[in-house]
């Protein structure tokens, strides 16, 4: 064992509050985040599976991160398995090893993390010798097909609903003296929640699409579906019952108590960790057609400001600088209330990015107080046309107007995130997107004159990459060198304009993204080649022989079998083809209403959203209730 691993990970510790440890648990999970420590513990979903875990009694769940380079270089000269930070204990010694995986950028890390643990990376490898391996986050939510092979089974929703039922059917499958194929087939047999890879047959036709997905085992599904907490307020309903003054509807509504994830732990060495973060709701109502964490996480739902307040309240005392996690932090019905009751607190607020048409002038007040000097914003692209196919209904006018806004309160710098690549994108909008920068740029130094000084425009390109359950899930993505001509031509144009800073993602980058985010199983054999060249993916391309462009480039038909598939969004078909062909002719869609007698798209009527089980803050599963 490496010493100078195991004195760096106590330092580390010696730097954080909040940090559990319980000896002699019956189950000990080690729960894994696919990338370094500063960013894992930058991560509302990561801190908040850990907590849940811990909350249980019997459990222990201690945290592992991707070590960084000299990390790695350490342990492979002492010989050193990868360890947990709490306990500095192999990750191979535990009972269950659960990945919280947000991005599938991270698949390859996962495999990194099981090769540095020494647990096999392909799950027909492993014994009963061996720790169950769980995969769980965000990407579970799209697409886990690229790593299904690694993984023993595959946690569908959110961590609320699944953490105390997967510990409820471990101890329930231990009781029983059941083995680990015993609890594979419990898992997979509830039905929702939990897939398990292995207890499918896959098949391909001769053009090597997916023909069918064949249940192994009686009982198993066809699909697996997904799992979310009903118990958080819909953002829809709720403002309608605020707007008519139902006082009895409103407080109806947020009577449930809901779990709202949170930094639990003060870790001043993590990204943003000198700021106490917390989730005040989950989705976006906008329904842009590029964006999974829009379509993914319907309907919107909101923490009630009670509860955001009670926990900024228990965290004023460690710091003043609150950063509020949202999609959109200004759809909150509450927002007013959260920002009165944080600055009454002396908090510095912060947020990650703001939807354009829901900046308000509180907010911004709100910002300006804190110090912010700068602010994010997303316009996409340059042309009102193809803001219309992307269902992003603002126009150019609009958002130079809003910038304005903005640059008179004294935040000069702006962020914008743009992409290249869209569907039915002309070189026309590509000259649109520098016309417009230019427009804001002129904007924010007539503000500057008036404050003395200037900003600077932060223009973020990326290339459009195609989402599993968006409508623009049967597109290719630009070609390679394509996408390259056009960021070339963008950042040549763009650094041209003066006060402009001009960051730009790679076509290459944005292809590998695009391989893990819409590829099936076989792209396992690409991660894990890839993980033995030292994360060379075109040496593993090579050595596998597999072509990307089949996963990436091809325009798929309505009519084919998509990986993703097997786990059930709740999103109709047909409301995804429907998006779809409406975007061809730039026609946009009204947002999500969510409330209950809404049947638009497919989710909230069917059965996955379901109701937490009781006493979800206490997190009280069977054993927890039994032992009361």
């Amino acid at each position: 064992m490496s010493k100078r691993v195991i004195e760096s990970y106590r330092r580390r510790l010696a730097t954080e509050e909040g940090w559990i440890w319980k000896r002699g648990a019956r189950l000990r999970v080690a729960l894994c985040y696919p990338n370094v420590y500063g960013v894992g513990m930058a991560n509302l979903g990561f801190q908040s599976v850990y907590e849940l875990f811990n909350r249980i009694p019997d459990v222990s769940c201690e945290r592992v991160f991707l070590p960084d380079d000299a990390e790695v270089r350490e342990y492979e000269r002492a010989g050193t398995p990868l360890l947990s930070l709490e306990s500095q204990t192999p990750v191979r010694d535990f009972d269950l090893v659960a990945f919280s995986i947000s991005f599938e950028t991270d698949f390859l890390n996962m495999a990194r993390m099981l090769r540095l643990a020494r647990v096999p990376v392909w799950a027909t490898d492993r014994t009963h010798h061996d720790p169950l391996v769980l995969m769980g986050g965000a990407a579970s939510f799209l697409n886990p097909e690229p790593i299904a092979e690694f993984t023993d089974v595959v946690a569908v929703g959110e961590g609320e609903i699944l953490v105390p039922r997967l510990v409820d059917l471990l101890f329930e499958n231990s009781d029983e003296g059941g083995t680990k194929e015993d609890l594979l087939l419990k898992l997979a047999r509830t039905g929702r929640g939990f897939y398990v890879p292995s207890l499918y047959d896959v098949t391909y036709n001769e053009d090597g699409t997916i023909k069918a997905y064949t249940p192994k085992a009686e009982g198993v599904p066809a699909s697996v579906g997904r799992i979310v907490a009903a118990e958080n307020p819909k953002e829809g309903s709720l403002r309608r019952a605020m707007r008519r003054g139902d006082r009895e509807i409103v407080e109806k509504l947020k009577e449930p108590e809901v779990f709202a994830p949170s930094s639990i732990i003060w870790a001043p060495e993590a990204e943003m960790g000198e700021r106490f973060l917390v989730e005040i709701s989950r989705g976006c109502s906008q329904g842009c057609r590029f964006c999974w964490a829009g379509f993914n996480y319907w309907p919107p739902r909101v923490v009630p400001a009670r509860d955001i307040l009670a926990k900024a309240a228990e965290w004023r005392a460690r710091t003043d600088k609150i950063g509020l996690v949202s999609t959109a932090v200004c759809d909150h019905p509450e927002i007013s209330e959260i920002l009165g009751g944080l600055r009454e607190m002396g908090y510095r607020i912060s947020v990650s990015s703001l939807r354009l048409d829901q900046i308000e002038d509180e907010l911004l007040d709100a910002l300006v107080e804190s110090g912010d000097q700068q602010i994010a914003v997303a316009p996409e692209t340059g042309s009102d046309r193809l803001r219309r196919v992307i269902n992003k209904n603002l126009t150019n006018d609009e958002i130079v107007g809003i910038c304005g806004a903005v640059f008179d309160r004294g935040m000069l710098t702006v962020k914008l995130y743009m992409m290249t690549g869209l569907p039915t994108e002309r070189d026309e909008d590509l000259e649109a997107m520098v016309e417009l920068v230019t427009r804001i740029k002129d904007r924010m130094l007539e503000a500057g004159r008036r404050f003395g000084r200037a900003g600077k425009i932060i223009p973020a390109l990326n290339g459009f990459v195609p989402k599993p359950n968006t409508p623009f899930q049967w597109e290719p993505i630009c070609e390679e060198r394509e996408l390259k001509r056009r960021l070339k031509w963008l950042s040549k144009n763009l650094s041209r304009i003066p006060n402009v800073e001009v960051r730009v993602m790679s076509a290459r980058v944005a292809h590998e993204q695009a391989l893990f985010s819409s590829g099936d199983r076989r792209v396992a054999r690409v991660i894990e080649a890839a993980t033995r060249h030292r994360g060379d993916l075109n040496a593993a391309l090579r050595e596998t022989g597999t072509r990307p462009e089949f996963h990436t480039s091809r325009a798929r038909p309505y009519e084919e079998i998509l990986p993703w598939e097997i786990v059930d969004s709740g999103m109709g078909r047909e409301f995804l083809e429907k998006e779809h062909a409406r975007a061809q002719v730039a026609r946009s869609t009204a947002p999500c209403p969510s409330v209950d007698t809404c049947t638009r798209c497919g989710v909230c009527p069917t059965t996955w959203l379901a109701a937490a089980p009781a006493g979800l803050v206490q997190l009280q599963s069977k054993r927890v209730a039994a032992a009361a």
